[in-house]
């Protein structure tokens, strides 16, 4: 069993003592090759100065003044394996004479300077340093294991910005404010949707209806129901989806595509709480919370007269927008641990290569959390349940590089030659360039990243 121990300080106390505003470096245990169905680890390294990794008889965190201890349950970890301290550059990883070595991006190293989503390998862990893309306010959000989390599984994550917005959902699914999750194909919308729907401790049904899978022919039908004889084929009366989510949530997915008409019938029922079921007379009042999805522009349709803003005013009491999964790769070794069990009766019984799991982690996913599904449904079998390798993977994920950088505008192209020319004349010390340009180092880094300068080619 893994565990998340604080000898000196409790979680909000670990974040307590952050500046508003500030970002927030973080190290995170991203997958266990050995275990890839363990789930995912947070730290928040905050005010501390160092951490040291090593082997240990269970995965554990312990914070003493500003350092901090992570062990991990792996035999091929050493027990003092590697360490990372703070610096006026940012933040160096040094392996410490381990038996398997330690690497950066694929790269073996004995020390490196670690910039924004460097992955780290270390033993039959992979780990990941963030530090960029959200910030943390005193004692908002700070370290987080994912095992045995008691949070629907659409609001765990160890995204910093998502763990926000789950947060924010999380506070409105209580009351009867309805919600518009936008999101790419794949990112969980329907997922979300439930999660609403279990926090809102409403007694009625969760019932999901695609807008746009529906013929016209049949949408108003299957929504507001009918009564028997209402058109030819109506041998019973049948009380549709609204009423079935009576005192419950109606999930509306790809609303985009409800046809004008039904977008009308829609928004009567949000208005008057009522619904007038297809050849009869009389109005049935129903008590539903909506919540609706779609990955379309709605300002886009509605500006062409596709959709209706007085339904999009209805619609929207809150709107979310899920994060896609190429921008949250710290959560690809807790989604592989959610998901084994879906794919196979013995997820404990499978291991992952290193070169397997580097693959996951690095990949685009243009159709997110679904292609991570069928790509290790595929996986399994062909590995035999055993360990997953590197060819047992779709070729996409073997063969991925990143995309093409965009070109740089003229002010950026000159902002990078004038970088260039500091760090030749600093000969790679971040800390000297950022005094010449009057920035941060963190500032100095960032840009590098940016512009993908490798900051070694200027060393030695």
């Amino acid at each position: 069993m893994t565990s998340l121990e604080t000898r000196t300080e409790s979680r909000t106390e670990a974040s307590d003592d952050l500046l508003a505003g500030a970002e927030a470096p973080r190290l995170i245990v991203v997958m266990e090759t050995r275990r890839p169905a363990a789930e995912g680890l947070r730290i928040v390294l905050g005010d501390a100065d160092e951490v040291a990794i090593g082997r240990g008889s269970a995965r554990s965190v312990t914070r003493q003044g500003k350092a901090i201890e992570l062990t991990i349950a792996d035999h091929e970890m050493s027990r003092q394996h590697a360490r990372l301290r703070r610096q006026v550059g940012g933040w160096e990883l040094a392996d410490l004479g381990s038996k398997n070595g330690t690497s950066v991006n694929g790269d073996a190293v004995t020390r490196a300077t670690l910039a924004d989503g460097d992955v780290i390998e270390v033993g039959g862990a992979v780990l990941m340093f963030r530090e960029e893309g959200t910030q943390v306010r005193g004692g908002e959000l700070g370290d987080r294991d994912l095992t045995n989390d008691s949070e629907p599984a659409a609001f765990r994550t160890l995204s910093l910005e998502l763990e926000r917005r789950c947060a924010d959902l999380a506070r409105i699914a209580a009351s009867t404010v309805p919600v518009l999750v936008r999101g790419e194909t794949g990112t969980g919308k329907e997922l979300v949707a439930r999660a609403v729907h279990e926090r809102s401790e409403r007694r009625g049904a969760f019932v999901a209806i695609n807008c746009g899978a529906l013929p016209r022919s049949l949408l108003e039908s299957e929504l507001f129901g009918y009564k028997r004889g209402a058109f030819s084929g109506a041998k019973d009366d049948r009380d549709g989806l609204v009423r079935r989510a009576d005192h419950g949530t109606l999930f509306l997915d790809e609303i985009a595509e409800l046809p004008e008409e039904s977008q009308v019938a829609l928004l009567r029922v949000l208005q008057e709480g009522e619904v007038r079921p297809i050849g009869a007379g009389d109005v049935v009042p129903v008590d539903v919370r909506v919540v609706a999805a779609t990955h379309q522009d709605l300002a886009n349709r509605i500006a062409d007269g596709r959709f209706r803003q007085d339904l999009y005013a209805r619609l929207s009491g809150f709107e979310v927008s899920l994060v896609p999964l190429r921008d949250r790769s710290e959560d690809i070794g807790s989604l592989v641990a959610a998901l084994l069990p879906r794919v196979t009766d013995d997820a404990g019984g499978v291991t992952l290569h290193r070169q397997a799991a580097r693959a996951l982690i690095n990949y685009g996913y243009p159709l997110n959390v679904r292609e991570l599904e069928q790509a290790l449904r595929a996986a399994v079998v062909l590995a035999g349940g055993g360990e997953i390798r590197i060819e047992h993977l779709p070729e996409a994920m073997r063969g991925y590089t990143p995309p093409a950088t965009v070109p740089l505008r003229p002010e950026d192209r000159a902002l990078r030659e004038r970088l260039i020319e500091v760090l030749r004349e600093a000969r790679g010390n971040v800390a000297a360039a950022g005094r010449q340009m009057n920035k941060a180092p963190i500032q100095i880094r960032r840009w590098c990243r940016r512009f993908g300068i490798e900051l070694a080619g200027f060393r030695g």
